[in-house]
């Protein structure tokens, strides 16, 4: 997916006349977004930001040694005990050691020829990494400056776990100028060197700097422009993070110091078999519990009450990205912790004081948030959308910035269901999203021009064969039942070689609930990875 950014000039940080700079250059492809001010508590800043840039560099996914130096050696090692084995008198072992020998001189030749080309390529990436780290990361953050808050986005780069930065108005004194809206800003290693440089005993001035849209204005030359082709799954993930965020979660808030000292045991003891989950032991007015796998290790914490009203036990795995979180325990307040449910996204949120952090992990580690998990499948709606309404509801928060389904309903005269359904499909545009630190949605347009619908219609094939599994007229919904709480639907698929027999439930906004399924898929991962093909094509067929 191609999308060009210009700047004006490089973001950096100055530290120049007892004072610090944070300079920060947006992309002036986008509407108009700045900010100037200087930030209260640089120290504090400076290790939120530097946990970000922790989200971004992060990748936790097993990577196979490479053992072809060992093969190499394992084959020499051969053919030295096969000519031993033969003899040294044996004419067949002579001429092998020849062989050897002249197999040698030739590696030595090659080695000693393509030397001044081994060279160069190696000064041609090094230049090219310090240079030009687009090349090696192209994928600028995400900021917004909206009228509470200015905010950085970022995924990992094993697209796993998703990274929020909110620094709240209170953090900044003397604004001088600013203006609401999302850009990308061009944010290099460079950049993060400097911010480690940041003290508490300099001021330090905040900007997403406004003078480069005179730059773009008068016509004068920038500094970089350039195209970078998006993966589709950087898109999804952050469309996915949405709709999980909306998902109904149990809370409850935990001491920094209980989650200090639960990453302090993972890095204390190293798993050497399954299972490797935390498992969430929570029982109404009692402390929460959490039991470390596979050593059942249990922890209590005290002054964590889980206030729900059902006992419940919830595992999560993917636990030793909670690292990312240890830098900043000893400035939180508290942590708030949401748990969507067994093998479902989970989200820390760090409370700073005059800053937040969100850290969202996807079910586990190899389960990204693009490629296996549908949550917007989860988060359906009874109620149809026109495009006037959604056009209506995204009118007011391009005004209000920040707002509830119902204040929204209030203004633009439509009913909650409505405008809920229109909130959902704009969040599915990237045009808006849920907060879940304040509990409501903001404006925040991913991208400059609306997203292409049909790229990223189809997170993976399950999707795809939902849809033709209703075309071709395979799905049966045989009993439909209401209850109080919603509604349960069973049916049949007809697959190419048996049928299978999908049961969903949805509530009252048709969000999957439960499902189950006889197929492969569902019994091999339940709704972990979101719900199977069949299960999606029975949902579809009820709303129709």
């Amino acid at each position: 997916m191609q999308f060009q950014q210009t700047y004006a000039k490089a973001s950096n940080i100055s530290h120049v006349g007892g004072r610090t700079l944070v300079d920060f250059a947006p992309d002036l492809g986008r509407e108009p977004t700045f900010f100037q001010g200087r930030i209260k508590d640089p120290i504090r800043y400076r290790d939120a930001m530097i946990a970000l840039r922790d989200v971004v560099v992060s990748d936790l996914n097993v990577k196979p040694k490479d053992h072809r130096a060992y093969q190499e050696w394992v084959q020499q090692q051969y053919v030295l005990d096969l000519i031993d084995t033969m003899g040294t008198e044996s004419g067949e072992a002579a001429r092998m050691l020849l062989i050897r020998q002249r197999i040698q001189e030739l590696d030595h030749m090659r080695a000693k020829r393509m030397g001044p080309y081994y060279k160069a390529r190696a000064r041609y990436f090094n230049w090219l990494y310090h240079n030009d780290p687009d090349a090696w990361f192209v994928l600028d953050p995400v900021i917004t400056v909206a009228p509470d808050q200015v905010f950085f986005e970022a995924f990992s780069l094993d697209e796993s776990s998703y990274g929020r930065l909110a620094v709240h108005s209170e953090l900044f004194d003397d604004v001088k100028d600013f203006a609401y809206g999302t850009t990308n800003i061009d944010f290099s290693d460079a950049l993060l060197n400097e911010i480690q440089r940041i003290r508490s005993y300099r001021p330090t001035e905040f900007q997403v700097d406004p003078s480069g849209f005179e730059v773009a204005t008068e016509g004068r030359e920038v500094y970089k422009e350039k195209k970078i082709d998006v993966p589709v799954s950087w898109i999804r993930g952050f469309l996915q993070v949405q709709s999980a965020m909306t998902m109904p979660a149990v809370t409850f808030d935990v001491k920094p110091i209980d989650l200090y000292n639960l990453c302090t045991f993972l890095r204390r003891h190293k798993e050497r078999h399954s299972p490797r989950s935390l498992k969430f032991l929570l029982k109404p007015g009692q402390p929460v519990q959490v039991v470390i796998e596979p050593w059942n290790e249990v922890m209590t914490f005290s002054d964590s009450v889980y206030l729900g009203d059902t006992e419940q036990e919830i595992r999560t795995w993917g636990r030793r990205r909670l690292f990312l979180l240890e830098r900043l325990l000893p400035l939180s307040r508290k942590i708030t912790v949401n748990l969507l449910g067994t093998g479902l996204p989970s989200f820390y949120v760090a409370d700073l004081g005059n800053l937040s952090f969100t850290l969202g992990l996807s079910g586990w580690t190899r389960n990204d948030w693009a490629g296996a998990g549908n949550f917007d499948l989860l988060i359906g709606s009874s109620v149809q959308v026109t495009p006037e309404e959604s056009k209506q509801v995204f009118s007011k928060m391009k005004w209000k910035k920040t707002a509830t389904a119902e204040s929204l309903a209030e203004w633009t005269g439509l009913p909650v269901p409505t405008v809920q359904a229109a909130l959902r499909q704009l969040c599915s545009a990237g045009r808006v999203m849920f907060d879940l630190e304040i509990g409501r949605y903001r404006l925040r347009e991913l991208t400059r021009d609306p997203l292409p619908v049909d790229q990223l219609r189809y997170a993976n094939p399950r999707e795809e064969k939902a849809k033709k599994l209703v075309q071709q007229g395979h799905v049966s919904l045989s009993r439909k039942e209401a209850s109080a709480s919603g509604v349960t639907l069973y049916g049949s698929v007809r697959t190419s070689n048996r049928s299978v027999e999908p049961q969903v439930v949805l509530d009252h906004d048709r969000r999957i609930e439960q499902g189950e399924c006889t197929c492969y898929f569902y019994k091999q991962n339940k709704l972990m990875q979101g719900p199977c093909e069949h299960m999606m094509a029975l949902v579809a067929i009820a709303r129709d």
